[in-house]
């Protein structure tokens, strides 16, 4: 594929800046503090105790959909949508000027859905299984509390869903989700890496290990990783971010 020109900009300052601003500020400052603010104006009780027990708190589901789709979509989306056009003067247009046939690479790309799953099942079961020394045991707790608290989320998000919300569920939890980080880690920080290393494959690798190091969930950090590698080769292959956005969206609906 002919990569997009995200920056004339050295690829290295060009980086930094995407780092700092979109993933650091968006997210991290931005996107969190407008996700807090969202759920305490929404929610009618004790915002800590529900967040601490949300099982047992059905009424917080809309609570925690609202305020990370406000979160995901302003992270993800709205920073990197404004940061190119403020900064760089581009659009989003330029991650989506592949051209491919469409119907061969959608066969393609549901046939490696499948296959990656059963590959990767066994690497997950590993990874979750992978006990801690004691001089990491104080790092191997909150390992376990960080899941339990993520499954206990996940939960309380998917037990008793309506159709509509399971609608409002998949377009949170799966189709901003996957734009958006498909956006910001493969449309901006793999193809300035690339940029940067003139190798597209030690690109897509050192982007996958951030993809995964940033959902901060180690039990499932390897996996994590293969599926971003596999969504930076779709997205060298492609040229087009529809293609993996669209192959995660499954993925995380199915899941």
């Amino acid at each position: 594929m002919n990569d997009p020109l995200i920056s004339n900009k050295p690829p290295l300052i060009s980086l930094f800046r995407i780092l700092l601003v979109v993933l650091l500020f968006g997210w991290v400052i931005l996107g969190q503090v407008l996700a807090l603010v969202v759920a305490a104006l929404y929610y009618d009780g004790n915002l800590m105790n529900a967040f601490a027990d949300p099982i047992n708190h059905p009424d917080l589901r809309d609570t925690i959909l609202l305020s990370q789709g406000v979160a995901a979509f302003i992270g993800f989306i709205f920073v990197p949508w404004f940061y190119l056009k403020i900064s760089e003067k581009r659009s989003l247009d330029i991650f989506f000027k592949g051209e491919s046939q469409w119907p061969l690479l959608m066969l393609v790309l549901m046939v490696a859905i499948i296959g990656l799953a059963l590959a990767i099942s066994p690497l997950a079961e590993w990874n979750a299984g992978i006990q801690f020394p004691d001089w990491m045991s104080g790092f191997g707790r909150w390992v376990k509390e960080t899941e339990a608290m993520a499954e206990a989320i996940v939960k309380s998000i998917t037990s008793n869903m309506t159709s509509l919300t399971f609608i409002f569920t998949f377009l949170v939890v799966a189709v901003i989700p996957a734009f958006g980080e498909e956006l910001v880690f493969r449309g901006l920080i793999q193809t300035e890496l690339q940029r940067a290393v003139k190798n597209p494959h030690i690109a897509i690798w050192v982007t996958s290990i951030l993809f995964s190091a940033f959902h901060l969930q180690f039990l499932g950090f390897v996996p994590r990783m293969m599926i971003g590698a596999f969504l930076g080769y779709l997205y060298f292959w492609s040229g087009n971010l529809w293609i993996q956005s669209l192959a995660i969206s499954l993925t995380m609906g199915c899941n």
